[in-house]
Formats: structure tokens, sequence, C-alpha cells
């Protein structure tokens, strides 16, 4: 077993770079993307013409040889009526297949749900793993991240000059970062708690 996972190792070591050389070592771009997700018990194709089941969101994306850093900005409509916004960090491996017309994308990140104070009778506050609110007083930013939950994404992504187009399938789990270092352990992150397409269009900036 140790011989094929060394053996597999080696061929990437090998098309890696062959592949890289086809594209640029360093692309920062940014993006705007439609996700759809059907909701209840609809089939896929019978939530299309539903606008509660799409969101939109801007996103900005820094890629080194195949390490990718993603930033991604979604407003959200949470409990209560109010308006919020996720904000979702993550970090990827972007595999070229095909040079720059073809390459896989995987990987995972923190999501952060803020909802900014719209009265003088609401407080500001955060959304956190199991949907739980939490006053932002009452914890440090870096608390809040550490019980938020987890996202992640596979996906495939074409470069045709400097605009690229990708199709990803995101999903959220209910784990947070505080699961994965106590009882949970890792395997936890794939507790997968929904799903949306994804289809993102960005542009090249260097």
């Amino acid at each position: 077993m140790r011989k094929r996972v060394l053996a597999v190792l080696a061929v990437l070591c090998l098309l890696i770079p062959a592949s890289l050389g086809a594209r640029s070592l360093v692309n920062v771009s940014l993006g705007f993307g439609a996700s759809y997700r059907a909701t209840g018990d609809e089939e896929f194709s019978q939530g299309l013409s539903n606008p509660d089941n799409w969101c939109f969101h801007g996103e900005i994306i820094a890629r080194l040889a195949f390490i990718q850093a993603q930033a991604l900005v979604f407003p959200m409509e949470c409990p209560e009526g109010n308006q919020g916004i996720l904000l979702v960090g993550m970090g990827s491996l972007n595999l070229p297949l095909a040079g720059s017309l073809l390459s896989l994308e995987a990987g995972g990140g923190i999501g952060l749900t803020y909802i900014p104070s719209n009265s003088a009778q609401t407080r500001p506050s955060y959304i956190l793993a199991g949907g739980e609110s939490k006053d932002v007083s009452s914890m440090t930013f870096g608390e809040a991240l550490y019980r938020s939950p987890i996202y992640l994404q596979v996906g495939v992504a074409t470069e045709l000059g400097p605009i690229a187009l990708r199709l990803r399938y995101f999903m959220s789990t209910q784990t947070a970062l505080e699961d994965i270092f106590g009882e949970k352990g890792f395997w936890s992150i794939f507790n997968v708690d929904s799903g949306a397409l994804s289809l993102v269009l960005s542009l090249k900036m260097f």
C-alpha cells in the first residue's frame, strides 16, 4: 500500500510541473457568482424558478502554483427577517488537468455569519455552528471563528485569457473547529448540512 501511495505521489510530482508550464504561476482574480440550492423535497429542476433558492456572492481568489486562497462574501437572510453577511475564507488545491483549460479545485474553510444592528432594539451578533446566535460583545472574533461552521467545495475551472469560469459544489457542514479538536474528530467535517451548485465568472487582475 505504501509503495502505491509513493508511486501516485511521484506521478503527480511529474505531471503538475508539466501542466503548470501552460499557465501562469501567480493569479489574482475578482469574481461574481450565483449559487442554487433546492429546498425541502424539491427536485433539482423544480426549484430553478424560485428566487429564494438563489444566492449571489462576490469573491477574490489568489493562486500561487497549485495552492489557492479565496475570500467569499454572501448576503444572507437570517432568522427573524434580519439581513446578514456570510464571510467565508477558504484554502484549496487547484490542480491543472489540461494546463489552463481545465483544473480541479477542492478545499475547505470557515464561514462566519455576521448580523449587524438594524435598530435600537437589536445588537450585532454572530450565527455559529448549529444555528446558535451570540452577541458580538460576548466573544472575540477569534472565538467566533473557532465556533463557526466549516465549508467544503469541489469543482472544476477553466481559464480563457483573463477570464475564468468555475463550476463548484459548495457545502456547509454542522462542524466547527472546536468539534474537530474535540470529541467529534477530523472526520466530522464530512457531516454535510446542505449543498449548493455554484457558477462563478472571474476576471484576472494580475
